[in-house]
């Protein structure tokens, strides 16, 4: 043997090798926590088929009489029917769903004002001004 060495490399280099892919499979190393806020979630609110009128552009859950749920945002809307532009996942398809087929319909409401979430809870015949 002119090498002494040469078994060790020999074993280091297949050690090397077995470990690879265990290495590239772990990927890097997660940060901690990230710092972003917590997004706040919409609400839902029950509305009339008469006022999807003014509505459109909105986004809606509509539950059908087939015990079917369908989300998506009102492209068009008629006294007969209403058709909802879907999401990407179900499809980006747009679908029509006639009246006699809509059992309730939810619109969604965008999350509170952080600054102004006292707003709407003054009682009636409750002025807001402190008294000295």
């Amino acid at each position: 043997m002119r090498n002494p060495h040469f078994l060790f490399r020999f074993v280091l280099a297949a050690m090397a090798l077995l470990a690879a892919p265990a290495l590239i499979a772990a990927g890097p190393a997660k940060a901690g926590k990230s710092s972003a806020a917590p997004k706040a979630q919409a609400t839902l609110r029950e509305i009339e088929y008469p006022d999807l009128e003014n509505k459109i552009g909105q986004k809606l859950v509509v539950y059908t009489t087939n015990n079917t749920t369908r989300s998506g945002t009102l492209v068009r809307y008629t006294n007969v029917t209403l058709t909802l532009q879907l999401g990407p996942e179900a499809g980006s398809i747009e679908l029509a769903v006639p009246r006699k087929g809509v059992r309730k319909v939810m619109i969604e409401i965008g999350p509170a004002d952080p600054l102004f979430l006292n707003e709407g809870k003054l009682q009636e015949g409750e002025s807001g001004a402190k008294t000295n």
